[in-house]
C-alpha cells in the first residue's frame, strides 16, 4: 500500500472503490446525502463549482480547497459534531494476530433500521440512510436488538477505514467495541488490507483502546466543515 493515499483518503475512496457513488462539482467529488456528508478535492488549488444539489453541512478531511463558492460558509467544528484535529491511526499488517470474538455477526439489509436507531443515539452526524452500503458492517445482537456495531467507510487502495464504532449506552463497558474492532481487523488481514481509522483528538478513551489493539498514530488531519445554504 502507498501510505500517501491516507493523506487524502476521501479523494482516493471517491476515485477508487466508491467511484460509482461519486458526484462531481468542478474539481470536487462528493457522496450523496444519504451516504455520507463528505466532499473531497485532490489539492487546495482545486476549483469547486457551485452545485444546487449540495446543501447543509459538509466536511473535507485532510485536504480542503483554498477558495470556496459563495454559498459555502466555513463553520466551526465543535463538540456537537467533532473537533477539527482528527487523529489517523493505522494498524500495520505485521502487527500481532488478534483472537476473534464469537459474539460478532455480519450485518445485512435486514439490520439497516436497527443500525440507524443505534447510530441516532451515539453517532448521528455521519451515519446516514445508506452509509452501510459503503462497506461491511458487523454488530453484536442481543436477541433481536442491535446493541453495538462498527463497519467500513472509506476504501483506499490497499486499506479500509473502520468507522461508526458505537455501543448502546446501556451496554457500555462490556468490551463490545473491542470485539467489533478485532472482527474487522481480522477480516482486513485475511484480505491483505491495512486497517485505519479516525478519532477526534482528545478522545483519550477510544485512542487507548485502538492503541491496545495495535493501531499507531500516523498523522493528524484537519476536519473542515462548511455550511451550504440553499440556492435561490
Amino acid at each position: 500500500m502507498d501510505p500517501s493515499v491516507l493523506d487524502n483518503p476521501l479523494w482516493y475512496s471517491l476515485t477508487g472503490e466508491h467511484a460509482a457513488l461519486a458526484r462531481r462539482s468542478g474539481d470536487a467529488l462528493w457522496y450523496g446525502d444519504a451516504y455520507a456528508p463528505f466532499v473531497a478535492v485532490a489539492s487546495p488549488a482545486a476549483h469547486v463549482a457551485d452545485d444546487p444539489r449540495l446543501v447543509g453541512r459538509r466536511y473535507f478531511l485532510g485536504v480542503a480547497p483554498a477558495v470556496l463558492p459563495e454559498r459555502w460558509i466555513p463553520a466551526p467544528v465543535d463538540a456537537g459534531h467533532a473537533v477539527p484535529d482528527t487523529l489517523q491511526l493505522v494498524r500495520p499488517l505485521d502487527a500481532p494476530d488478534l483472537e476473534t470474538e464469537e459474539t460478532v455477526s455480519v450485518l445485512g439489509n435486514e439490520h439497516r433500521e436497527r443500525m440507524r436507531a443505534l447510530t441516532s443515539l451515539v453517532y448521528p452526524e455521519f451515519f446516514r440512510e445508506h452509509s452501510a452500503a459503503l462497506g461491511t458492517y458487523v454488530g453484536v445482537l442481543q436477541e433481536s436488538r442491535l446493541i453495538a456495531m462498527a463497519g467500513e467507510r472509506m476504501a483506499v487502495p490497499g486499506a479500509r477505514e473502520i468507522s461508526a464504532v458505537c455501543t448502546h449506552p446501556e451496554f457500555a463497558g462490556r468490551g463490545l467495541a473491542r470485539a467489533l474492532l478485532v472482527a474487522l481487523v481480522n477480516r482486513h488481514r485475511a484480505q491483505g488490507l491495512v486497517s485505519f481509522l479516525h478519532v477526534s483528538a482528545g478522545n483519550e478513551g477510544a485512542t487507548r483502546l485502538y492503541e491496545k489493539l495495535g493501531f499507531v498514530h500516523r498523522a493528524t488531519l484537519t476536519l473542515t466543515a462548511v455550511d451550504i445554504a440553499k440556492s435561490h
